[in-house]
């Protein structure tokens, strides 16, 4: 017998799409997990050359992104220059920096623990500055994921603070990926791509004027250029691809396989092996951030049960 309503071939379609946004959006994580590793590989590199190399590739990735998916010749730069855009373009362009600064003066397993913390950071800031009120569920995993934090940074002093200024840096740019997501919140007009593209153009610009970034060999130039494409612009391509088809809490989820896999791949092919501390931090941390994320998939079914049958609003 045939499906004269279509509704079978429809539920395939629905599921063979869902698989998809999950293969995508784990092969972001994938691809964002990888930064430490090409880090790591060009160490005799400067962090104002690393930050022009990866910004430049990762930029025109970004650019050549945006108009493959809008199926136009063109990026529309005016939408940057507003006061939102201007601030988020500065928040990344510095957060850039730190980030890179961050990996090249501590472990990689410490920069992420630091970094899995933007959604709570978020949550913070957006309660500070416009008192959007989170739940209970957010504040208690926010204490979970601090104290990892503090076990993380405690196990670094415990060693005579070598690695502080990185995981100090890592603070920061973890607050100007908070930053930018406040901002968008609040001014849902600002675009992303433009202004991430804007951003890298700017940092690379910047390290331009304080380094000559051709004194690094052509493998080098080519690593850091690698980086840029596979952890901006494919990175953020495939994630924007793959979270298009799935819940919002379940993309997020599935993305936070990046802290894990960050360490792991060092921890291989470098031998960079993360503190005890470190282990035992990122544990808090992962755990508070899979459970907020976990709860919040699980109340989903139940918000759609309340809501009643009939016609839909509008």
């Amino acid at each position: 017998m045939t499906d004269p309503t279509g509704t079978g071939a429809e539920s395939l379609h629905s599921r063979r799409n869902t698989w998809l946004g999950i293969l995508l959006v784990l092969s972001s994580a994938v691809a964002w997990s990888s930064m430490g590793l090409f880090v790591r590989l060009v160490p005799t590199a400067d962090v104002w050359t690393v930050v022009f190399w990866r910004s430049i590739f990762g930029g025109l990735s970004i650019v050549g992104l945006a108009m493959i998916e809008r199926r136009q010749l063109s990026f529309d730069w005016r939408r940057t220059l507003t006061l939102p855009g201007i601030a988020i373009t500065a928040f990344i362009a510095t957060g850039i920096f730190a980030a890179i600064y961050s990996m090249q003066n501590t472990t990689i397993a410490n920069g992420c623990v630091i970094y899995s913390t933007v959604p709570f950071m978020t949550a913070a800031l957006a309660w500070l500055w416009f008192r959007e009120r989170p739940g209970a569920r957010t504040l208690f995993c926010t204490a979970i994921a601090i104290a990892g934090v503090a076990v993380t940074v405690g196990g670094t002093l415990a060693l005579g603070g070598g690695h502080l200024k990185g995981d100090l840096a890592m603070v920061y740019a973890t607050f100007s990926l908070a930053m930018m997501t406040v901002i968008m919140r609040r001014y849902r007009d600002t675009p992303m791509l433009e202004s991430v593209a804007l951003a890298c153009f700017a940092a690379a610009a910047f390290a331009w004027l304080v380094t000559d970034p051709f004194a690094i060999s052509t493998r080098d130039m080519v690593l850091i250029g690698l980086c840029g494409i596979v952890t901006q612009g494919g990175g953020l391509g495939i994630y924007t691809m793959g979270a298009r088809r799935l819940p919002s809490a379940q993309a997020a989820l599935l993305s936070a396989a990046e802290m894990p896999l960050s360490p792991l791949w060092v921890w291989i092919f470098v031998d960079e092996v993360p503190a005890d501390e470190t282990f035992i931090g990122g544990g808090f941390v992962l755990a508070a951030v899979l459970w907020n994320i976990g709860m919040e998939i699980k109340a989903r079914p139940k918000m759609a049960a309340a809501v009643p049958a009939g016609d839909p609003p509008g």
